[in-house]
């Protein structure tokens, strides 16, 4: 049975993190994935990254993948359907596991990745997965994802993203900005679903 006082459960450290912004859903095909949560989530808009490279650390150890990511909005909450190319070891492939689809983990928007993953890190929180993905229009990710499944049974993902140079988080103005300046595009309109 959880404990809990102001920032505090019973023999797990919390820090003050920002609200959840994001829920991660690991999809085998993207396409497929926007069609079903577009209709059991009932958000009419999808967004697909346009990324230009990433790169990405497992365990300590450089990983080859990439990913393809669509972004939706529920209210302010983004959710985000990841579909994984590559055989390499990664987050994706060991959480949720070998079904290889469905809830991945919650993301947190913070202002200085480094000092968010020291922070964590020093309440027992190592890095699971960091990585950095560049888009064609110049914005830039850095994501943290932290090793909180046996305490709090879930992955939870620190995320830095700037636009412009500026770290302005990853609000849905954004996103959909990012379709002028090139690093999004809006997925096609698909049928189906709750518009």
């Amino acid at each position: 049975m959880f404990m809990m006082g102001e920032n505090h459960i019973t023999g797990l450290d919390v820090p003050e993190l920002p609200p959840v912004s994001q829920i991660g859903m690991v999809v085998p095909d993207l396409e497929e994935g926007v069609r079903f949560y577009r209709a059991f989530l009932g958000i009419p808009k999808w967004y697909c990254t346009v990324i230009k490279e990433c790169s990405y650390r497992f365990r300590g150890r450089p990983i080859d993948i990439s990913l393809d990511i669509a972004v939706g909005y529920s209210g302010k909450t983004q959710v985000e359907l990841i579909q994984v190319h590559g055989t390499d070891d990664n987050i994706y492939h060991a959480y949720p596991g070998e079904a290889g689809f469905g809830f991945h983990h919650f993301g947190v928007v913070v202002n200085d990745l480094d000092k968010a993953v020291r922070s964590m890190n020093e309440r027992g929180f190592a890095p699971l997965q960091e990585g950095t993905l560049r888009y064609a229009g110049g914005g830039k990710t850095r994501v943290a994802y932290l090793d909180t499944m046996a305490k709090a049974g879930l992955i939870l993902e620190l995320i830095e993203t700037k636009a412009f140079g500026i770290n302005l988080g990853m609000p849905e103005w954004l996103v959909s900005l990012g379709r002028i300046t090139g690093d999004t595009k809006p997925m096609k309109a698909l049928t189906g679903g709750r518009s």
